[in-house]
């Protein structure tokens, strides 16, 4: 179900939310763009001096102030807070307050562009992918994505300097220290991997300690500064996992 009107008077605005949101706030999402003035204050105060925005009213009461730039909501109130409105001198007034913490915000339309009422239905969980650990995990279950003989001995090993993502070691029983990334390898990741190493070296008998850099994409002036500190890098393209186990790699995915 979605209700829309256009270019709505004060009265008219009214009218339209009392009929299709306010007797079922905790049901509808109310959507309003058009040029308002906005009073906050709570957390701190503020003043927004008129301008075109969309204020949107969830079904929980949330209620956010959207600019025409930037993501974030330029002013905002939690979950759980109530909404009167009101027409007067051609206003359409908006306040909404919150208890605790005690927050108030009043928004004053002088032109409206458009209303619109919706009922959303959403029990989906969010379920993120494609992190650092998500890299990890895949080379836990296979060392062998990063060369044949490889064994995995401790995960998040702490050393002087940080802590290291993967620690083990190769076919010929050398220490092997893997920083991994999720995403472009850049310089700080290698001086990390070198400082890493240097620990390692510090806490074995052996002086031969290998360093490998681990991500979807390795750029060349990467590559050349790790060869100039005798460690390696190895482009790791790992699967992202969707809930309905279709996988797909990083490049089908980002496309």
């Amino acid at each position: 179900m979605i209700r829309d009107i256009l270019d709505p008077k004060s009265s008219d605005a009214m009218k339209f939310i009392e009929k299709f949101h306010k007797s079922k706030a905790d049901k509808t999402l109310l959507l309003l763009i058009g040029d308002c003035m906005i009073d906050y204050r709570g957390r701190a105060r503020s003043f927004l001096d008129w301008g075109e925005r969309i204020i949107m009213i969830k079904q929980d009461g949330a209620v956010l102030v959207h600019q025409p730039i930037m993501r974030e909501p330029v002013n905002w109130q939690p979950t759980g807070s109530k909404t009167e409105f009101k027409a007067k001198d051609d206003h359409l007034i908006l306040r909404s307050h919150h208890k605790s913490p005690p927050e108030k915000m009043k928004i004053t339309f002088r032109n409206l562009k458009l209303i619109t009422v919706t009922s959303l239905r959403d029990k989906a969980k969010l379920v993120i992918s494609g992190m650092e650990t998500d890299v990890v995990n895949e080379i836990i279950s296979n060392p062998n994505i990063i060369e044949e003989g490889l064994r995995i001995s401790k995960r998040e090993k702490h050393v002087k300097s940080g802590m290291i993502d993967l620690f083990g070691y190769d076919v010929n029983h050398t220490p092997v220290v893997i920083e991994v990334k999720r995403s472009l390898a850049n310089i700080s990741a290698v001086q990390q991997l070198r400082m890493y190493v240097n620990d390692i070296k510090k806490d074995v008998d052996e002086a031969n300690v290998r360093g490998i850099l681990c991500a979807p994409r390795v750029p060349d002036m990467v590559k050349k500064l790790l060869s100039d500190y005798g460690l390696e890098w190895q482009e790791v393209e790992r699967r992202v996992v969707l809930p309905d186990d279709f996988q797909k790699s990083l490049k089908e995915f980002s496309e």
